[in-house]
C-alpha cells in the first residue's frame, strides 16, 4: 500500500499567507490546497478532503468561527487548527468548545507550525477514507 500522503488546507483571506505556507509544507512533502474566502473553502474542502484545516478567524464574509461549526457538522471532518491576529482569549475559548483542536497566534512561526500539525493529525486521516456520502 502506498504511502498517505498528507492534505492540508490553508484558508486565509491574505493570498500571501496562504502562499508562504503553501510553500513551506509543500517542500516538507504535504500535498497543499487554499483559499481565501469562506464559500470558497467549502467547495475546495469536499474536493480535496484535507486531513488538517488551518483557519483564519477573523476573515470577512463567512468568517473562521462559522465556517469551523460546518467543517465540523461535516462525516470524516479534519483537524482545524485556528490562526488569530490578535491573542483574544473569549474568541480562542469559543473556537476551541466550537472544535478546533489548536490554535496559533500570528506571526506564524513555520517550525512550530509543523509540530503543530503533527500534534493534532488524525489516525485515521479524512484523505485515506474512500466513500464520504
Amino acid at each position: 500500500m502506498p504511502p498517505t500522503v498528507k492534505r492540508v488546507l490553508v484558508i486565509d483571506d491574505e493570498v500571501k499567507f496562504c502562499a508562504f505556507v503553501n510553500t513551506f509544507l509543500a517542500g516538507r512533502g504535504y500535498e497543499v490546497a487554499t483559499a481565501s474566502t469562506g464559500t470558497e473553502a467549502l467547495a475546495v474542502l469536499w474536493q480535496f478532503r484535507p486531513d488538517v484545516v488551518l483557519m483564519d478567524i477573523g476573515m470577512p464574509g463567512l468568517s473562521g468561527l462559522e465556517l469551523l461549526k460546518l467543517i465540523r457538522d461535516r462525516a470524516f471532518p479534519p483537524r482545524i487548527i485556528m490562526v488569530t491576529a490578535k491573542d483574544d482569549e473569549d474568541t480562542t475559548q469559543q473556537a476551541m468548545r466550537d472544535g478546533a483542536e489548536a490554535y496559533m497566534c500570528r506571526p506564524v512561526n513555520l517550525e512550530m507550525l509543523e509540530r503543530l500539525i503533527s500534534r493534532v493529525w488524525p489516525a485515521n486521516p479524512p484523505s485515506s477514507v474512500t466513500d464520504q456520502s
